[in-house]
């Protein structure tokens, strides 16, 4: 996703006249009577402008704000390839190019912002190949902007979205005639939904498998996304803008509003008359990658290797392995081995006339009795009970 990044500096005091001359800037620009959510600072819900509720930070240029610094807040400009994690369950940015300028606004629980940077600034093309450690759901609010999703290019259109799993690996490669918003959800947000309320998605429905696949710890590391494609009636703009209220007004309870759009959120994409819904898996990442070899070099070495030689081939640390190896098998990086000398064990006793002493040695047993009792508790014989029992077998 676009840079998303949080800055954390001082308030600009600037007067309510230079506000409302920006607005009237953007509203010129932008044809007809756009939706709230599309002006961002332009908020007037009941007669009420809400542009204090929304912090605003101009700058000229990237390498002004690159000088930002916050004690709470990552500044993804000076460290792309950090988890871009923006302190809220869910939160919803919006990236708009007007006549002359660039903004870039972020809703919310702890805060609201909107950078400002001149339209020449080119800030919406500093994208880097990130990944997120929450859910997010992209939506081309006007033009098209094409997305790179690991290694494949995919273009989207006005009205249609995609919803990408944590840690894909993504980055918008053309957005210069697009402007788009972001709904960023983290697990804990549907891990904990409130029980008083309806559930948040139908059974069986694509969304519930989507999130019930990839909310486990196990699955982090998937590369699975949704595409949408909309058929029917546009309803993202005015739910956007139910969340994007709920946020700048928070009243009394506006939890409970931002639930209550979530819900129809969820309910328009998963109704098949509004959108065509289409489950893309792209297999796992590099973890995936990572624990393939190491699991070929135990069994290449028939599970006669020391933690850290595996570290070392693979160029990662022992505790890194060990847990990859724990998440996707199952099995301790020690067990594991063991298991990998146990087969190779079962293999020579059926085809060789190799010693339980030798084979026993051979991988790594300088105890005899402890072989016996690890092959017996695994096989329910002794080796010589197994090798007896196989010949048996070739000979009726």
């Amino acid at each position: 996703m676009i840079i998303f990044f949080t800055i954390y500096i001082a308030f600009l005091i600037i007067t309510r006249e230079r506000i409302l001359a920006r607005q009237i800037e953007i509203l010129s620009f932008h044809m007809g009577s756009p939706p709230l959510f599309l002006l961002g600072f332009v908020v007037h819900l009941n007669g009420v402008n809400q542009v204090e509720k929304v912090m605003h930070l101009y700058f000229q240029n990237i390498d002004e704000i690159k000088q930002q610094d916050g004690s709470f807040i990552v500044n993804f400009l000076n460290n792309p390839t950090a988890d871009r994690d923006y302190f809220s369950k869910l939160s919803v940015a919006i990236s708009v190019h007007a006549q002359s300028e660039y903004l870039f606004f972020n809703y919310m629980d702890q805060n609201s912002f909107c950078i400002h940077t001149p339209a020449e600034s080119a800030l919406f093309t500093e994208t880097y190949l990130h990944k997120h450690n929450f859910f997010e759901l992209m939506y081309i609010m006007r033009g098209k902007a094409s997305v790179m999703i690991e290694d494949e290019e995919v273009t989207y259109s006005e009205g249609n979205l995609c919803l990408m799993n944590r840690n894909t690996m993504h980055r918008e490669t053309e957005m210069a005639d697009a402007d788009i918003l972001y709904i960023s959800i983290d697990p804990s947000l549907i891990v904990q939904w409130p029980k008083g309320l309806a559930q948040p998605f139908q059974y069986k429905s694509i969304l519930n498998r989507f999130f019930t696949e990839n909310l486990s710890e196990r699955t982090s590391s998937k590369r699975d996304y949704v595409d949408f494609q909309l058929l029917g009636e546009d309803q993202i703009p005015g739910i956007a803008e139910e969340i994007i209220e709920a946020y700048t007004r928070k009243r009394i309870g506006y939890q409970f509003d931002i639930y209550s759009s979530l819900l129809r959120l969820f309910a328009a994409l998963e109704n098949p008359e509004l959108y065509k819904a289409t489950y893309v898996s792209l297999g796992y990442g590099r973890e995936l990658i990572t624990l393939e070899n190491a699991k070929r070099l135990i069994e290449k070495r028939h599970g006669v290797i020391r933690r850290t030689e595996l570290a070392k081939e693979l160029n990662y640390s022992c505790e890194y392995i060990s847990r990859i190896i724990k998440i996707h098998t199952g099995y301790t990086l020690k067990a594991y081995c063991q298991k990998a000398q146990l087969q190779e064990a079962a293999r020579l006793l059926k085809s060789t006339e190799l010693s339980v002493s030798k084979i026993a040695a051979s991988l790594g047993y300088e105890n005899r009795t402890q072989f016996y009792k690890i092959f017996q508790a695994e096989y329910q014989l002794t080796p010589s009970e197994y090798r007896k029992t196989i010949r048996e077998k070739k000979t009726k």
